[in-house]
């Protein structure tokens, strides 16, 4: 029997990671480097479509000519058949239509759709359906490409109840969410609730992940998986294949590491940016020329880069020198 999601022009699939945006030491954007973190990320098996310009990629500190630079630069290192996933924020339908079509010229052939309603006076919008219906058919006439959209998590304020993304699913262009669910219960909500309508990616950067993927996804969207790729690949295979076993066992020596080390379990106890300890992971791993942030966002102390040089000598990625 045909589903809804067996209508969408899009139906996702395994590993999409979520790629950082590096910096040059006067801030401008390092589009050679962009170009092989791009490059080494997406050069890997099981990886099905790239994000960029999404909070890992420091959306909010981008300019407009930025975002589009970096979309067009992602497209040209990708592996024939994956999608180029562009993310997209604002507060009202009218700049997302026109920031989503300059998307779209760049060469994006997907959205990622952060809310517009995460600020106080509006986060109650969330749960009004025809409000977020009509804001989703606005950017479907409007723009015209495949849009995945960003579920919060509950704590945030600012998650959307399931009924309401059941409407939205009717959209002919919304093709999947990214579930960043707080706990397995509510993603599991998620999932019986939307698995034959939309295509639903486990979005999480802590523990939680691998309870979430062996219950059911299609997917999974995640920012820490740059580091390591190919062992969060793995990951997504074996879970989804039902092997609890493997699935454990990477998940345990090899994720959890990282998890703590990288987004402290997503329940951060300092000011340091997840996005610096990503970008010294990747420094350590010779991929980029340094961790630099655009302000506010707060860099990498010494403390932290020794932590990040003990996890990726725990799981692997490094030697245990130094």
């Amino acid at each position: 029997m045909s589903t809804l999601r067996d209508t969408k022009p899009v139906k996702l699939s395994g590993l999409i990671p979520a790629t950082i945006t590096p910096f040059s030491t006067d801030g401008a954007v390092d589009m050679e480097a962009l170009r092989r973190h791009v490059r080494e990320t997406a050069d890997t098996d099981g990886v099905t479509g790239i994000v960029v310009n999404a909070f890992l990629g420091e959306i909010l500190q981008l300019s407009d000519d930025d975002r589009v630079a970096i979309i067009a630069a992602a497209k040209a290192e990708l592996r024939p058949g994956q999608l180029l996933i562009a993310g997209l924020e604002g507060r009202n339908a009218a700049q997302y239509v026109t920031d989503g079509n300059a998307a779209k010229a760049a060469g994006a052939d997907a959205l990622l759709v952060l809310p517009p309603f995460d600020v106080r006076p509006y986060r109650r919008l969330v749960r009004d359906t025809r409000v977020v219906h009509e804001f989703f058919s606005a950017l479907d006439r409007g723009i015209g490409l495949p849009m995945i959209i960003f579920q919060y998590g509950e704590r945030s304020g600012c998650a959307y109840p399931v009924d309401v993304l059941k409407a939205v699913a009717e959209i002919p262009n919304v093709v999947g969410v990214k579930c960043s669910c707080d706990t397995v219960t509510h993603y599991v909500a998620h999932w019986e609730g939307l698995k034959d309508s939309l295509s639903v990616l486990a979005a999480v950067d802590q523990p939680s992940l691998l309870g979430m993927l062996m219950h059911g996804a299609h997917g999974s969207l995640i920012g820490i998986s740059v580091v390591g790729t190919k062992r969060w690949s793995d990951l997504v295979a074996e879970a989804l294949d039902g092997d609890l076993v493997k699935a454990q066992a990477i998940h345990r020596d090899f994720c959890v590491p990282l998890m703590a080390s990288l987004f402290e379990n997503q329940e951060p106890t300092s000011s340091t940016s997840e996005v610096s300890r990503i970008k010294e992971a990747l420094v350590q791993l010779g991929q980029i020329p340094n961790s630099n942030v655009r302000e506010p966002a707060v860099g990498v102390t010494d403390a932290h880069r020794a932590l990040i040089r003990r996890s990726l000598a725990s799981v692997g990625l490094t030697s245990a020198r130094g």
